[in-house]
């Protein structure tokens, strides 16, 4: 049985394959038989850079929240943090 030896790359490494790859004019089984890269982990780098290119937006780190002073004895917050996933919680006294 051959052993297929595995290269790990880097972020910036996988970046700068794509790049290459959309200056090249190639498909993108061409470049990667060209290239000996896998074209599965290929698309699946490429997806993943595509989308962070996508959504520029910076979101901050941390989010301070102050309830009022008077905060009533009952209350319910709700956070939305993404599509599908909320933040719920409450106090009922």
């Amino acid at each position: 049985m051959q052993s297929t030896k595995r290269t790990r790359r880097t972020r910036q490494q996988w970046q700068e394959i794509v790049d290459r790859f959309r200056e090249s004019g190639l498909t993108a089984p061409k470049f990667c038989a060209e290239q000996n890269i896998s074209y599965a982990s290929f698309m699946k780098w490429k997806q993943s850079l595509s989308d962070g290119d996508a959504d520029q937006v910076k979101l901050p780190e941390f989010v301070e929240l102050t309830p009022p002073s008077t905060l009533p004895s009952q209350w319910h917050i709700e956070l939305d943090l993404a599509p599908g996933i909320q933040l719920r919680i409450a106090r009922s006294v």
